[in-house]
């Protein structure tokens, strides 16, 4: 089954529609009800992204980037990039979509903390050879019509023996193969009413974009775009109640993570993360 595969609109249009979506609706603006772009929102957004994604700040407390030049590749809400600034890292960030360069803009405002922001678009990276000692980039290139193009520009832009964090969505996940595939995709109906790649468009809130971007990748196929770096460490996260549609409901809080959860997730968990060193 190919998930890799989205050529029913141009690379352009699929931008477009990306900025269009995350526009309207930031990545992660929907986990606070306070007031837009105040401080207690910010930290409420931060407080629902570490509870349920634990490891995240784990891996960002763990980088060696204290005075060294770090990218981030699409911020949206900023939330990995504050974090990321207050471990000392001399932070850069690149997003293509403007409204995320004005809440990011905000929260590092708010917080008295600095970045170099641009809008852009991460397939042709605005920085010369070799600028940065390291790259990170959290479940956003897989949303790119050319995800290959931006982890060559990635090493392109990194120093000899610089590192990178990625992260894309694992085609051997339970979230796709039960909750996507086999509940709303089959037994819901979905395939009578929309094909595959846009029953997989609207798994990102607001449900409601049938013409995003979402490719998976297997293991296999996601380290093979590392090949030239001189080391990579692929390896499989990230399995919470919400993730596995009918059986969510049996849990008290569906973000909550769950050990016995956890430990699936090795294997069957929604993200695929690189580490690699050029």
């Amino acid at each position: 089954m190919d998930t890799d595969k989205f050529t029913r609109l141009s690379p352009e249009e699929y931008k477009r529609q990306t900025r269009m979506h995350w526009g309207a609706d930031p990545c992660g603006s929907n986990y606070s009800d306070k007031v837009f772009l105040t401080k207690e929102y910010f930290e409420e957004v931060e407080r629902h992204r570490y509870a349920s994604h634990p490891w995240i700040l784990k891996a960002i407390q763990g980088f060696d980037i204290e005075g060294k030049k770090v990218l981030e590749i699409g911020y949206g809400m900023g939330t990995d990039h504050l974090a990321m600034a207050r471990r000392g890292a001399v932070m850069y960030g690149i997003d293509l979509t403007p409204m995320n360069y004005e809440v990011t803009r905000k929260r590092f405002e708010i917080f008295g903390m600095a970045s170099d922001l641009s809008i852009g678009d991460a397939e042709k990276l605005p920085f010369p050879d070799g600028y940065f000692d390291f790259v990170y980039s959290f479940g956003v290139i897989h949303h790119s019509p050319d995800t290959r193009g931006i982890v060559s520009e990635i090493r392109r832009v990194l120093a000899p023996g610089g590192k990178c964090f990625l992260t894309v969505y694992h085609k051997r996940s339970m979230f796709f193969w039960w909750s996507v595939y086999l509940f709303n995709y089959l037994l819901k109906g979905g395939r009578k009413r929309r094909t595959l790649e846009q029953q997989l468009s609207l798994i990102e809130y607001p449900n409601t974009n049938e013409n995003m971007v979402i490719r998976l990748f297997t293991r296999a196929e996601f380290e093979a775009m590392f090949r030239g770096f001189s080391r990579v460490d692929c390896h499989v996260k990230h399995l919470l109640p919400v993730d596995i549609e009918f059986f969510s409901r049996f849990f008290k809080d569906r973000y909550r993570p769950v050990p016995f959860l956890d430990r699936v997730g090795t294997r069957l968990g929604w993200y695929l993360v690189a580490e690699a060193v050029k």
